[in-house]
């Protein structure tokens, strides 16, 4: 209980400020894209780079977090697209944002900061958030963009590459990993530099979370029912328990590291769904609703991680 009141508390405490600065029209929407900006193109790589440069190189206990969530996380995004195509009678569009929806998580905005407040939980949680940034991300791009039935398999594969290591959190995340790898020291200037820089990612995500929430209110939900209730249950409960067995299964016992993977796996929708859908202008309600529901019900998933865990 002591680790959800240090811990969660706060944590939901910044995230109920940005909901009270837009509900008393301080900030908008704007300002939330502003911030939403800053942390994914600065802040966080920041921390990320820091975090990784300054650690051990990966070892076993890392490998076996990747293959649990790697296989959970291939098995729910292909699973919930086959499974909403008749289900729901989607398009293939359609249905690559219902799947990516029920597999992105809320790593940077929300769980992130939780794991940096946790000792021993910021490395392998990043190590995670390396997997779900390159294979995940890609995956998505890939589901969700529109057909090109004219681009050649070598085009496909080539952008399939592309978008994942153009993105400033992976670029932060593998600069930090070979750089550790490579055995330079991270200390001085540059080690200050990067973690003043990067203190800054984890309140400013969760602030703009909350302001990103009150500023997009949830849809109707009669009408999306059904499918925001499919993706919360994938999201939210097939998810963690496939990651967590297997990652029992393969003999981790590192209470850190299970609890940086359950951390990791209970973590809502990842905001990132709702601009994807958005960016194609499809299933938008859908994702804006599951990205409210799913973070509801995180307040409970996240709070009992910290009390198993923390």
């Amino acid at each position: 209980m002591s680790s959800v009141i240090s811990v969660a508390l706060p944590v939901f405490a910044i995230i109920a400020a940005g909901v009270l600065a837009g509900r008393l029209k301080l900030m908008t929407a704007q300002d939330s894209a502003a911030l939403n900006k800053f942390v994914f193109r600065f802040a966080m790589p920041a921390a990320l780079f820091g975090l990784t440069a300054g650690t051990a190189r990966p070892g076993g206990e890392d490998l076996t977090i990747l293959l649990s969530y790697g296989a959970a996380s291939l098995a729910v995004i292909f699973g919930a697209y086959l499974l909403a195509r008749p289900l729901f009678s989607l398009k293939p569009q359609e249905a690559g944002a219902h799947s990516v929806a029920s597999t992105l998580g809320n790593a940077v905005f929300l769980g992130l900061p939780i794991a940096l407040s946790v000792d021993g939980w910021a490395r392998p949680f990043v190590t995670l958030m390396l997997v779900e940034g390159t294979l995940i991300v890609a995956i998505s791009s890939a589901l969700i963009a529109p057909r090109n039935d004219g681009a050649s398999v070598s085009a496909l594969a080539v952008s399939f590459i592309a978008k994942p290591i153009k993105n400033p959190l992976v670029i932060g995340m593998g600069a930090g990993f070979i750089y550790s790898a490579l055995g330079f020291p991270f200390s001085g200037p540059g080690e200050t530099f990067f973690s003043l820089l990067g203190r800054a990612a984890g309140p400013t995500a969760l602030f703009s979370l909350g302001l990103f929430l009150i500023t997009n209110p949830m849809p109707p939900i009669k009408s999306v029912a059904g499918r925001v209730g499919a993706i919360a249950m994938m999201k939210m409960a097939v998810l963690p328990a496939i990651a967590l067995s297997l990652a029992i299964a393969f003999g981790l016992s590192d209470p850190d590291y299970l609890g940086a993977l359950a951390l990791f796996v209970f973590t809502p929708s990842g905001v990132v769904s709702f601009v994807m859908a958005s960016q194609f202008g499809i299933y938008k309600t859908e994702t804006a609703a599951a990205v409210s529901v799913t973070t509801l019900l995180a307040l409970m998933s996240i709070s009992g991680v910290l009390m198993l865990f923390g």
